[in-house]
């Protein structure tokens, strides 16, 4: 029997990591024709991310392509390995994502595989981690003045499915030590190499975040491709401000662009967003949020919240435990396990409210041991399931609603609800909802709660304005409505991207579609100064 599961396993990472399969062998054909160049310049290089995403792929070999063509650029890949699991740490882990990329002119710079710790390296990088003596130490973790620290944190939450990170915990110094050589390396790369521009999957997590921060401090250009629910939809391009490298478009200055905008476009920015949020509480399919499947906001539930008792109400809605807690600029708690605990904690204090917890739509399924360990502790919180409508939530009339960075800030603020926030976030610069910089200040909130939401301007208004800006403005700056097609890069069918039959429909690209894509990424590199 094990050496049955041994054979699968092995054939399964043949198949899925190695030998290519009928589809992948056209599309690399296809590739070498499209993409021929026989450019011997080398006026710099653009770095582009081994990451086996076929729509990724796809929308990368124009990017990469015609930026080389334009400016006689090189192309190379880097590949730091996220997990090191059992099948990642051979080579051939990555042999046919490198054939894939090489038919787009894209050939070896930096890989993981390569690197050799020293024992000056290990005695370093060990030193350096005995100087990490709390959570907040490790977030705030610098090396040669760059930030570092948060992607470590999360990326042990992400690899490891833990709810909060143990200092002393052996897989956490592993990732450490790895997260110090990555630095290094890279580091020695860039000083050795004239690197341009960089195109990274992610900006998250220590095997891509490293490199986009040490980039973004050498003054190199990123660009990303911005998609939403897991690169399936929404697909356009963003330069990343050098100053935060967020995977967010640029809300903190939503306030300032609207104001210069002219009356007749203010106006109809408001009208565009009363049109979105009216969509969205309607119940149906809101293709601005597409990792939401199903509306929060259909009016029957089958699930019913239970043990209501007639006290007024607060409501955490809980974010993912494991899923990149730090994506903003700060937040005030070390991740959203110590959120929980620390307002559990504090509801004990506050016993004139009843609370209620729920945790997000998308919560891995397997994950509900934290929550049942909670409704086992805290009898006075209870557990909302996860598939009740807004509108039963609603019906509770909640005197606040808790959240870190969620939709439910605009979402419940449309009702006249107060809405407290832990950390930044993309409405931070409103004042529909409550966004609190301290825990201090976040216990004296909850403390003089009537006296601290009075402070919130629900006026509609500053709702529909950064709706507009969130949902409409910022996806549309590069002309991506008249220009892209979420139809080019991947299929509705989530399934067939995973797979390579998605490639039949690059291979058939039709010259209308190839001329389209270009002439956005042309719009997009014109418009940026790239």
């Amino acid at each position: 029997m094990l050496i049955l599961k041994k054979y699968n396993s092995l054939k399964s990472f043949l198949k899925d990591r190695v030998f290519l399969d009928k589809n992948e062998k056209k599309f690399i054909k296809y590739n070498k024709k499209k993409w021929e160049n026989d450019n011997k310049k080398n006026e710099g290089l653009i770095l582009v991310d081994l990451f086996s995403w076929n729509p990724l792929i796809f929308f990368w070999s124009y990017i990469a392509n015609l930026i080389a063509l334009k400016k006689n650029y090189k192309i190379k890949y880097f590949y730091f390995d996220f997990d090191q699991n059992r099948m990642s740490k051979f080579k051939h882990y990555i042999g046919k994502a490198k054939k894939i990329f090489k038919s787009f002119n894209v050939t070896k710079g930096i890989s993981e595989y390569d690197f050799i710790y020293s024992k000056q390296d290990l005695i370093k990088y060990n030193r350096n981690f005995k100087k990490i003596k709390s959570k907040r130490n490790l977030i705030n973790y610098h090396k040669d003045g760059i930030k570092i620290g948060d992607l470590i944190y999360d990326t042990y939450l992400r690899i490891h499915y833990e709810p909060t990170v143990k200092l002393d915990d052996e897989r956490l110094k592993n990732i450490f030590l790895r997260s110090e050589k990555i630095f290094d390396e890279v580091k020695n790369y860039f000083k050795k190499n004239n690197v341009k521009i960089l195109i990274p999957s992610h900006v998250c997590y220590m095997c891509y975040g490293i490199i986009v921060r040490i980039a973004s401090k050498l003054g190199v250009s990123i660009v990303k491709v911005k998609a939403e629910n897991g690169s399936n939809a929404g697909f356009r391009l963003t330069l990343l401000d050098p100053k935060y490298n967020l995977d967010e478009p640029r809300y903190y200055n939503y306030k300032s662009i609207f104001k210069n905008f002219s009356k007749k476009e203010k106006k109809k920015a408001i009208i565009i967003g009363k049109k979105i949020i009216k969509n969205r509480i309607s119940g149906k399919f809101d293709n601005n949020i597409p990792y939401i499947k199903k509306s929060t906001f259909q009016k029957s539930s089958s699930s019913k919240i239970k043990n209501i008792q007639n006290k007024p109400k607060i409501i955490l809605f809980l974010h993912c435990f494991y899923d990149n807690p730090h994506r903003f600029r700060s937040m005030i708690f070390n991740d959203f396990y110590e959120q929980i605990y620390f307002i559990l904690e504090l509801s004990k204090q506050l016993k004139n409210y009843q609370f209620y917890f729920k945790s997000h739509p998308n919560e891995y399924k397997g994950f509900f041991d934290i929550h049942k360990k909670i409704s086992k502790e805290y009898k006075n919180i209870t557990y909302i399931d996860q598939d009740v409508s807004h509108y039963e939530i609603l019906k509770l009339k909640p005197k606040c609603i808790i959240s870190n960075h969620g939709t439910v800030a605009h979402e419940y603020a449309y009702f006249n609800v107060p809405v407290i926030n832990t950390g930044d976030n993309a409405h931070i610069n409103y004042d529909f909802c409550l966004n609190l910089k301290s825990k201090k200040d976040f216990k004296n909130t909850l403390l003089k709660l009537d006296e601290k939401i009075k402070k919130i301007n629900f006026d509609k208004k500053n709702i529909y304005e950064y709706l507009y800006m969130h949902y409409e403005y910022v996806r549309n700056i590069n002309r991506e409505k008249q220009l892209l097609n979420d139809s080019y890069f991947a299929s509705k069918n989530i399934n067939i991207n995973k797979t390579s039959e998605i490639l039949k429909r690059y291979i058939k690209t039709s010259k209308k579609t190839d001329i389209r894509i270009k002439d956005y990424i042309h719009f997009f590199l014109n418009r940026n100064g790239i």
